[in-house]
């Protein structure tokens, strides 16, 4: 899959790690903790970027 835009590229890594975290379920150990926490940090990296307006 070619994706169009920068906006479609940040898009789709934040649905990827939404449904990451859906099959991670609740944390229960240290690492999942720190991939939910990392899954996170992804999914409002994505989010803020798609926000903004692209400069080029």
């Amino acid at each position: 899959m070619r994706l169009q835009s920068d906006i479609d590229a940040l898009a789709a890594i934040e649905e990827d790690a939404q449904r990451m975290l859906k099959r991670l379920g609740i944390p229960d150990d240290k690492q999942k903790l720190e991939v939910v926490i990392c899954l996170r940090q992804i999914m409002e990296l994505a989010g803020y970027m798609n926000d903004q307006p692209s400069v080029r």
